[in-house]
């Protein structure tokens, strides 16, 4: 299946306290937190978001949650372009994370229940269904963002610090240097960094060279691997190959010959 026409929908409940869920992918994801409490780090920005927010990522950005409370339940879908109204995607940056009024979640209710008894009775109209039901969910969100509160994020910290780590990526990123650069000790920095994000400082940083990789592979496939190793700060091809591997199942040469269906 290409990824444009990609369509996964979850339902869950969990009651493991401190459980993470760390995402890179090129899909559209939708989350909807419908019990517990918990901290949502969407690209820069660290999240306290409660039961009746929503969030809704881009492809290609680097997100995970941490839940807060012993118990938790969410909505989820992870699904390709073409399940996304074109007028959405021109601004699904804009709104990454909000509080719905009462009124607007039950509807969002709604809706993640039609596509529940869609998924669990599929027939010839399946497909259309869900694409019209999914473009009925986001032109909802896109217009409630507009009007209602807006999660704030959390720590002007983590946000210096990824943006110093972005900055820095290519050369030697140390932990030392960016608290420094955030004018807080290197012990401050990455207990704040892991309680925000979820990462740890090391863990984001092998990450976010990992999708700046990741994009320059697919971008010059007449690049070599060991040149966009350097590239993207990593010194030996060989682990650069064996970290890459591990995280998209895929080999940087295999990368190169694939063609993105985003």
């Amino acid at each position: 299946m290409k990824t444009e026409y990609l369509f996964q929908f979850q339902s869950a409940v969990d009651t493991a306290e401190g459980k993470s869920d760390n995402h890179y992918h090129n899909n559209y994801e939708i989350y909807y937190l419908t019990q517990g409490q918990c901290r949502y780090f969407i690209d820069k920005h660290s999240y306290l978001i409660s039961a009746g927010d929503v969030a809704v990522i881009p492809p290609g950005v680097i997100h995970k949650t941490v839940y807060e409370t012993p118990t938790h339940s969410r909505k989820l879908i992870n699904c390709g372009a073409w399940f996304i109204p074109a007028t959405v995607r021109e601004k699904v940056g804009e709104f990454p994370c909000f509080t719905g009024s009462p009124a607007t979640q039950k509807q969002i209710e709604r809706i993640f229940a039609a596509i529940e008894r869609e998924k669990e009775a599929p027939d010839e109209f399946f497909t259309d269904s869900i694409r019209a039901r999914m473009a009925q969910l986001l032109l909802l969100i896109a217009r409630e963002s507009r009007s209602v509160e807006r999660r704030q994020s959390e720590s002007p910290i983590v946000e210096k610090a990824v943006a110093e780590i972005r900055r820095q990526y290519a050369k030697t990123v140390t932990l030392e240097g960016v608290a420094a650069a955030c004018f807080v000790s290197k012990e401050h920095l990455s207990r704040t960094f892991r309680r925000e994000t979820g990462f740890g400082f090391s863990e984001y940083l092998n990450l976010y060279r990992l999708k700046r990789a990741d994009m320059l592979l697919r971008e010059r496939p007449d690049m070599r691997v060991v040149d966009v190793a350097m590239q993207c700060g990593f010194n030996d091809s060989n682990y650069f190959s064996k970290v890459y591997k591990k995280m998209f199942g895929i080999s940087p040469k295999q990368a190169q010959k694939e063609k993105d269906d985003v």
